[in-house]
């Protein structure tokens, strides 16, 4: 006998008993489909009540008692972001994000299908700026790592580096004008990937040299995209064409480097790939706060706009003093302070319950996992 599921009592492995249709009428998983981590997160992101899963036993007439829960381990601990999910606030923001995601698809359509589209770009920023006033950046940034679908990646990424950028621009103290252009630099600064064949695009595994060629050439297909735009401001062109560039000259698609990237194509750069640290994969989850700062530590400093990179990293690490975490060996602490030197801000000092205190910068071994 199937039996019905909610979203939170999924694992992977199980088999879908029937297909599994959104409220707007979109099949995302079809009977048989067996679920992985990325099959759950979808079902999750659409916001599905429940989901028949297959009995393994179908023979029997009493439902199948569903597997008793693992023992929570570090890992497994309720999140600082969990605990956000579980707010009135969080599900306001979710609607509001679902219906701007919706409103980018169809704009990016009319976009590629158009030869002079028209975009409403203040719409656009009030859209934006909308959903970045219902949180703080800190908790914003956290809420944004469970905002996830695979149909809609490009989508749901290009959204996320909007309201990221623009959190950056405002630690930045940028003015008004240019926290304008970033946000919507970030909004379209991938619409070049739907150019890319889906095969490519949304392939699971390591792409081929080939294919990774191939999917390097959307930012240059961006450009040309946006550049149909009437009255587009030549800043979101350069910004689509150069998020991929690099301080250090390692970039692409022209190798660019220092003075030569534009400031704003600077700031999405680091937005960009701190979303996609900050996003679930098949291979991983998503990376905490710490983790991330530890990635840029290890091989980003040199490679992104110093001043960019910087103040990012520092008001990131600054906003997490006081909050409680795990280590890479399950013990939980506290951070009492932050080391704001190059290379230093993923180690802070951390306090444990019986009030000893370590400093990651003395202990090589061990790093911060997850904050909760």
């Amino acid at each position: 006998m199937d039996v019905n599921y909610k979203p939170n009592e999924l694992r992977p492995g199980m088999v879908l008993a029937q297909d599994v249709i959104t409220l707007q009428g979109q099949r995302i998983a079809k009977e048989g489909d067996v679920l992985n981590n990325a099959l759950i997160s979808k079902i999750t992101f659409y916001s599905i009540a429940s989901v028949k899963i297959k009995s393994e036993e179908t023979e029997k007439t009493e439902p199948p008692v569903p597997p008793a829960p693992k023992p929570k381990t570090g890992s497994e601990t309720v999140s600082y972001t969990q605990k956000l999910k579980r707010t009135e606030v969080y599900q306001t923001f979710q609607i509001d994000y679902s219906r701007n995601i919706a409103m980018m698809r169809g704009l990016f359509t009319r976009i590629i299908k158009l030869d002079h589209p028209k975009v409403d770009f203040d719409s656009i920023l009030k859209d934006v700026s909308s959903l970045f006033a219902q949180k703080t950046t800190l908790d914003l940034f956290e809420i944004l790592q469970t905002m996830t679908s695979l149909d809609d990646a490009v989508y749901v990424h290009s959204l996320n580096v909007a309201l990221i950028a623009r959190g950056i621009g405002r630690w930045m103290n940028l003015d008004s004008d240019t926290l304008s252009i970033i946000t919507l630099a970030g909004y379209f600064h991938d619409i070049g990937k739907l150019a890319i064949p889906p095969e490519i695009l949304n392939k699971q595994s390591k792409l081929t040299d080939e294919e990774f060629e191939i999917q390097k050439t959307h930012a240059l297909e961006g450009k040309k995209l946006l550049s149909k735009v009437p009255n587009i401001d030549s800043r979101i062109l350069t910004a689509a064409l150069q998020h991929h560039e690099r301080n250090d000259g390692s970039g692409y698609p022209r190798g660019l480097s220092g003075d030569e990237i534009d400031p704003i194509a600077s700031v999405i750069a680091v937005a960009d790939v701190y979303d996609a640290m900050t996003t679930a994969r098949v291979y991983r989850g998503p990376l905490c706060a710490f983790q991330v700062i530890a990635a840029f530590e290890k091989d980003g400093i040199q490679k992104y706009s110093p001043m960019v990179v910087m103040t990012f990293l520092s008001r990131l690490a600054s906003a997490y003093q006081n909050s409680r975490v795990i280590l890479n060996d399950g013990r939980r602490c506290t951070v009492v302070y932050i080391h704001h030197h190059n290379n230093t801000m993923s180690r802070p000092i951390v306090q444990f319950d019986d009030g000893s205190i370590i400093d990651l910068m003395t202990e090589p071994s061990l790093s911060i996992k997850a904050i909760i």
